[in-house]
């Protein structure tokens, strides 16, 4: 899908009038469990195996001169999932996992691995928060500076009947 298509179906999905409002929009309809949303997107793009997010955010939002913002490339991911999991892994840690390349590339190969994703930008969290949700798949969040190990926020992703509960928990539990 041309990204422009998919940039602009994906801000009507959410009813955004400008990109910068894209992040926030996704984190409310994951907090609030849309389903509707989920259904939307899925119908959008058809194929969950791609991360569609990641190429809206790395070409409209990503902070690459003070952040150094880039991201992994699908057929990287990939190498990287199949490693992780041949050595019988079945909770993977994906550190800066940013929209959730990794991640969805590894759930790819096994619906049935668990997944602790760490990311500092609060931008792309929403974005990843929803990627996992879509997929139904389940993870432990963590809003973190993984280098001083300070969390902000974690979020528990449940598998439910076919797309993830997300909800915010406190961090002292």
């Amino acid at each position: 899908m041309e990204l422009s298509i998919l940039t602009n179906q994906t801000m009507e999905l959410f009813n955004v009038d400008k990109i910068e409002q894209l992040s926030q929009q996704i984190l409310n309809s994951v907090l609030s469990n849309d389903v509707g949303k989920y259904e939307g997107f899925k119908s959008l793009v058809q194929d969950l195996s791609i991360d569609w997010l990641q190429r809206i955010y790395q070409y409209h939002l990503a902070d690459r001169k003070e952040k150094m913002q880039d991201y992994t490339p699908k057929s990287l991911a990939q190498l990287m999932g199949a490693l992780a999991l041949r050595k019988g892994e079945t909770k993977i840690v994906d550190m800066c996992a940013g929209s959730g390349a990794l991640t969805i590339q590894t759930w790819n190969l096994n619906h049935e691995t668990e997944f602790e994703c760490l990311e500092f930008d609060e931008n792309v969290l929403p974005l990843l928060l929803f990627n996992l949700a879509v997929r139904n798949i389940k993870a432990t969040v963590k809003h973190m500076d993984v280098l001083q190990n300070d969390v902000m926020a974690i979020y528990q992703v449940t598998p439910r009947e076919e797309y993830s509960e997300v909800r915010r928990i406190d961090n002292n539990n």
